[in-house]
């Protein structure tokens, strides 16, 4: 077997995230393949589709999460909100549900520690009668039922991670005010699977390495939350189509016949750029992001403190926090060219029309300032053109 080079195995990983040639058929096949987009801020999903296929039918992605139609909002991955395909959940469900339950109900801040198993079910079951009807909002659901008005939240989440409720609808694309529903009445024909577990881990680590690999242990449980120990043992147990890579100061996992896909691909010979959102769910998938991201630069895309995010000065000078705190840090929208950030965009959110801003921090970008240019314009025109008309309100 021919070994591919770092490079190779640098622009392998972008290649399945759809940078290169081979382009998802629409958003939904977009994200099935993806496992979940990062949900945090609204506009994040429809950010992350437009930067790997390009401009598409917005108004239909919306309407799909706003129906339940093949897609929905929920909690997975770091307990945050993702955006994920129907067929996805009874996976994801399985293997991110239970630790995300297990958190909210030991949450000492809320009190929740302090209930009984049985005070918990029966919270629980007040929330779904209350839902029974059909989806209401969060300050709906405490008025209709008071009496557990302070743990309404931890509730929502309990269900969520069971599957038996998703987030519904909203008045439009960046309205965070969402309602909440059961999925079975949400999302047409769903049946929440009972799945083991244990091997909804062991899958969706597999699922994990094929589709962001090579990743490291702490990647992978940073990414599922969970133990190093717990990840070390399933890579054992998924076995040998998946290979060890001695990284520069690290070893890795990736799967077998994506090692022989590498060792064959061609970099590409002309220029390649990506305006990637906030908190994208590629550079999530990472606790270490120094293959794409220079050391240099580290601290412009993951400030230490607000006063360093946009509208203030995105180049003033930052001390990088600690390995630890850098983790849980948020990804600033990132400027990709050749297959490394070279510098970060924001939205100038001032006025009607919006403005793309951009700060370079590599100075080699700055021979390519046509192409970047070019995107940055793209880009400005989807938001303008695609995204504020879903977005009133």
């Amino acid at each position: 077997m021919v070994d591919p080079t770092p490079e190779q195995i640098r622009w392998n990983q972008l290649r399945k995230q759809h940078l290169l040639d081979e382009k998802a058929l629409d958003f939904y096949d977009l994200v099935k393949t993806q496992l979940g987009l990062h949900s945090t801020d609204y506009w994040t999903p429809y950010f992350s589709v437009w930067a790997r296929i390009g401009d598409y039918d917005v108004e239909k992605m919306f309407e799909s999460i706003n129906s339940g139609m093949k897609l929905v909002r929920t909690h997975a991955f770091r307990t945050t909100l993702h955006v994920i395909h129907v067929d996805n959940l009874p996976l994801i469900l399985a293997a991110t549900g239970p630790a995300l339950f297990r958190a909210s109900r030991t949450d000492k801040f809320r009190k929740m520690d302090q209930l009984s198993d049985q005070e918990i079910e029966h919270l629980l079951n007040r929330v779904k009668e209350t839902l029974h009807d059909g989806p209401q909002q969060m300050s709906e659901l405490k008025r209709a039922a008071p009496d557990i008005e302070r743990h309404m939240r931890s509730a929502l989440v309990m269900l969520m991670a069971r599957g038996e409720v998703v987030r519904a609808k909203a008045s439009h694309a960046r309205n965070n005010l969402t309602s909440y529903a059961l999925m079975d009445k949400w999302v047409d024909g769903f049946r929440m699977k009972q799945l083991n577990e244990q091997e909804a881990i062991d899958e969706l680590i597999e699922r994990h390495i094929e589709l962001f690999g090579p990743v490291s242990i702490d990647d992978i449980a940073w990414w599922l939350r969970i133990t190093k120990t717990a990840v070390k043992n399933s890579i054992e147990r998924i076995g040998q189509t998946v290979v060890n890579v001695k990284l520069p100061n690290q070893e890795k996992h990736m799967m077998r016949s994506d090692y022989e896909i590498a060792a064959s691909l061609e970099v590409p010979d002309k220029d390649v750029v990506w305006f990637l959102p906030y908190e994208d769910h590629f550079l999530k998938a990472f606790i270490d992001r120094t293959s794409f991201i220079g050391e240099e630069i580290q601290p412009k895309l993951f400030p230490a403190d607000r006063r360093h995010f946009w509208p203030s000065n995105p180049n003033a000078p930052r001390v990088m926090p600690s390995p630890g705190l850098r983790a849980t840090g948020e990804v600033r929208p990132s400027i990709w060219l050749n297959g490394e950030v070279v510098g970060r965009w924001e939205i100038d959110d001032k006025g009607g029309q919006k403005k793309i801003v951009t700060s370079i921090y590599r100075k080699e970008a700055g021979n390519h300032q046509e192409i970047l240019e070019q995107s940055r314009k793209h880009l400005e025109s989807f938001v303008n053109d695609s995204l504020l008309p879903i977005s009133g309100g």
